[in-house]
């Protein structure tokens, strides 16, 4: 049997480009994306957020300038490379790794253990540049990131390309557990959280971070950071990036008969796999007009199994990791009769209703629980997806079950 190169799960582009793994080539965005200093792309989980931060982190490290043509050779970019590839120093976080407390100094210890190591290995990556530097202050992952900033922008040291996944995981937790108030103390006034995007903020206006892209799931906490973050533009409805996370139909039509011609018994049963995974994973849409996209994480599931099957179609077509935390939706409409009256309307009437404005309003904590916006936040956290300029709905048969499940 052929060995199995369906990425399900492989988050990490060097680990992805070494092992031979297939790879839907969304590259052409990164030219696009240098037009932004403070990106923010938002799309539900497992969507492949985490790959396109792996690959963004590839692209811009000046430390894996020797290694630009076995990474991106084949690649739109690697044939297209833009003047800033290899060009600066990298700083990857990410914040699902954030271990959870009830209190505000443990969130704040949690954070600083977290996101000091980040800026330690930024700084061991490019000790060409830093020679002895040595820290004079650690344990705080805010007083240690601007310290280097300085440090780099006095000695005119290349800029800093800075990356946050998942943003808003762990104030999201706060909320689905019921804990406004911690959640409110973490976003408002000079908490950790303000403070390090306030340290990123200074950073591009003095000129030393070149770029802070961050990914996440919802909007509330970057609105909620006001005037910490102000400069943030969120490119989740652009009708330019629509389509750089979720596969489209000519991508996925590639990758189907990739696996048809490589684990299958060719072409003739591409009818069959394509109406089973337009009905179970496709139909997602970020904009009224929008294509139709695929959910790339869970087609991939679907295709690994098949492969490992050797053509045989998996028992199992709902990726266990996707089941949606139905005390979310409890959370959401504050009570176990307005999560029943919501759930009941979209399974009997498939569809919900939204106001198409609501979609570019600002989304903080004081309006995300008005039933006005149930529908919104669905959206985002992937439960539902645009039908029309009026109404929403299931995008597909898995989402329905993952609900009903």
């Amino acid at each position: 049997m052929a060995r199995i190169t369906i990425p399900y799960a492989v988050a990490d582009f060097i680990n992805l480009r070494e092992r031979g793994f297939y790879y839907v080539d969304k590259t052409d965005y990164i030219p696009k994306l240098e037009d932004y200093n403070a990106p923010v792309f938002l799309r539900p989980r497992r969507f492949g957020k985490s790959l396109l931060v792996s690959t963004l982190a590839c692209y811009y490290d000046r430390t894996k300038a020797h290694r630009f043509e076995e990474l991106f050779g084949g690649t739109w970019i690697g044939n297209h490379p833009t003047k800033e590839h290899n060009s600066y120093m990298i700083i990857r976080y990410d914040f699902s790794k954030m271990v959870m407390a009830d209190t505000i100094e443990g969130l704040a210890q949690n954070f600083n253990d977290l996101n000091c190591g980040p800026v330690d290995v930024m700084v061991e990556h490019n000790r060409d540049l830093f020679g002895d530097f040595q820290f004079t202050t650690r344990g705080d992952a805010s007083k240690m990131l601007e310290e280097v900033l300085n440090y780099a922008r006095s000695h005119e040291f290349p800029k800093v390309y800075l990356l946050i996944d998942e943003y808003d995981n762990f104030t999201n937790q706060l909320l689905t557990a019921y804990n406004d108030p911690l959640y409110e103390e973490v976003t408002t006034n000079d908490s950790f959280l303000r403070t390090f995007f306030k340290v990123i903020k200074a950073g591009i206006g003095e000129g030393s971070i070149r770029t802070c892209f961050c990914t996440g799931v919802l909007p509330v906490t970057m609105d909620d950071l006001t005037s910490g973050y102000n400069i943030a533009e969120i490119l989740t409805l652009e009708p330019n990036f629509l389509n750089m996370l979720g596969f489209t139909y000519e991508e996925t039509e590639t990758y189907l008969r990739y696996v048809l011609d490589k684990y299958s018994t060719g072409q003739e049963r591409f009818d069959e796999i394509w109406q089973l995974i337009v009905s179970n994973y496709d139909g997602y849409r970020f904009r009224p007009n929008g294509d139709r996209l695929f959910n790339a994480t869970i087609l991939t599931y679907f295709f690994k199994k098949f492969a490992a099957n050797a053509g045989s179609i998996p028992d199992e077509l709902v990726d266990e990791n996707l089941r949606t935390d139905i005390n979310w939706i409890r959370r959401l409409t504050l009570s176990l009769d307005n999560a029943k009256a919501m759930l009941d309307a979209l399974i009997i009437d498939d569809e919900l209703p939204y106001n198409v404005a609501d979609l570019s309003k600002k989304l903080d904590k004081q309006n995300v629980f008005d039933i006005r916006f149930y529908s919104i936040i669905l959206f985002y956290w992937g439960v539902i997806t645009l039908k029309d300029k009026y109404y929403m709905t299931f995008p597909n048969k898995t989402m329905r079950n993952v609900l009903l499940l």
